[in-house]
């Protein structure tokens, strides 16, 4: 049998740990799924692939299936086997998954900049609070994914003769080449990163540090500890409003983008200060505007 995680080796420093952690998993639980009905999973058959689609489609999500679709289809590529997920009755099968359990995308409930004054007040004046204050504050200005804005850099901040910052996004979700992006920061945001780089005392590394015994230290923070810090702020501020479990990494980009609706600016703009190249995405991040944001 082929060892397919050695294939999957090759794509190291081409792709993200998070898109190769994916591959990983789904294809592993595809694998796990041949082994169980004694059917080879590398070459896969196209009967396999339908037969899995229809079996696991019916308790997962169409999403979910996608991306093993996705994992099962790559496999075989590093490979140099045929694909079986190009064949004509993979496409029916996935329509089959799609029509039986239709769905649209949760989303995140957008933190505006009303809501975000309101999580800063929360905070205290201990050095957490203080991370957590850039952490609101840089993430909203910037319109950061949550993996976007763990991964800022100390390095990558430049300072203006006005005593604001610019920051270079670097390895954005639609920038694979990490040609970057420049993202300005508020006088707000700004005063807080002077505040909190003369609290930690640090000149390099990364701008958002785990904070262990009253000491930052020189660790990127984990992309899930963003939704953990604005739950925890929205929760001590008392804005969840039965909102708790739609505070995710993606509330302050939400958020962001909705502000920007309600301030005149119009989609184009949008998406250009949040780096998006899908009027889709944006126009379904602002379609529940009237509700999130006057509730």
């Amino acid at each position: 049998m082929t060892d397919w995680r050695k294939h999957l080796q090759r794509l190291e420093g081409a792709y993200s740990e998070h898109t190769l952690s994916s591959y990983q998993s789904d294809f592993g639980l595809f694998a796990q799924w041949c082994r169980r009905h004694r059917t080879p999973f590398l070459p896969a058959s196209v009967a396999s692939v339908t037969s899995y689609l229809g079996e696991e489609g019916i308790r997962l999500k169409p999403s979910t299936m996608k991306h093993r679709l996705s994992a099962i289809r790559k496999l075989h590529q590093l490979c140099r086997l045929p694909a079986p997920t190009d064949d004509p009755e993979v496409d029916l099968a996935m329509c089959g998954v799609r029509r039986a359990k239709p769905s649209r995308p949760k989303q995140a409930w957008g933190l505006t900049a009303a809501l975000c004054e309101l999580l800063l007040a929360a905070c205290s004046d201990d050095l957490i609070s203080l991370r957590d204050k850039v952490l609101v504050s840089v993430g909203f200005d910037t319109m950061c994914r949550r993996g976007e804005l763990v991964a800022l850099s100390i390095g990558n901040l430049t300072p203006h003769a006005n005593g604001r910052f610019s920051i270079l996004v670097r390895r954005a979700k639609n920038d694979p080449e990490g040609a970057g992006r420049t993202a300005h920061l508020s006088t707000r945001s700004s005063m807080l990163v002077h505040e909190w780089l003369a609290a930690i005392g640090v000149e390099k590394g990364p701008l958002l540090r785990p904070v262990y015994r009253s000491k930052a230290l020189s660790l990127y923070l984990e992309a899930l500890t963003i939704s953990r810090v604005l739950k925890k702020l929205a929760q001590r501020a008392g804005v969840l409003a039965g909102k708790g479990s739609d505070v995710s990494g993606h509330s302050l980009q939400v958020g962001a983008a909705q502000q920007l609706v309600l301030d005149g600016h119009g989609i184009l703009k949008i998406m250009r200060v949040g780096s998006w190249r899908s009027m889709n995405v944006v126009a379904r991040y602002v379609e529940n505007l009237d509700v999130d944001v006057w509730r």
